[in-house]
């Protein structure tokens, strides 16, 4: 049986790593490392005002990314748009969205409750 080579070596690892989603979650913390950079650095010239409705659907979007584990896509999202790293709570996007939530809902991200509603209106 022949010795693995450097090669195989490095080939096993990647491909270990990319099956554990290692790799991945790697990449999309270099990719919002990068962004907050960038953003940091273009802090210093007045960064246009993001209106209050880009911000809602930025958080329902973060939201949904976070619900289904897609956290370093919501970072990258985060960082890009110049949004807080923070997320909005649950109860805010409720209330401003004017929708009540039970323990029904609480169970899926907004987006799913917002298309489902107008999926429904759309049956009748």
């Amino acid at each position: 049986m022949s010795e693995a080579t450097e090669g195989d070596l490095l080939q096993a690892i990647r491909e270990s790593l990319q099956k554990d989603g290692t790799l991945g979650r790697f990449k999309g913390e270099i990719r919002a490392a990068i962004m907050t950079v960038l953003n940091r650095n273009s802090e210093c010239h007045d960064a246009p005002k993001i209106p209050d409705e880009t911000k809602l659907i930025n958080d329902l979007i973060r939201e949904y990314l976070s619900w289904n584990g897609y956290l370093y896509t919501e970072q990258i999202l985060s960082a890009e748009s110049g949004q807080s790293s923070d997320r909005t709570g649950r109860d805010v996007l409720t209330t401003k969205l004017g929708v009540m939530d039970d323990s029904k809902t609480a169970k899926i991200p907004l987006l799913y409750y917002i298309v489902s509603a107008f999926q429904n209106t759309d049956d009748s």
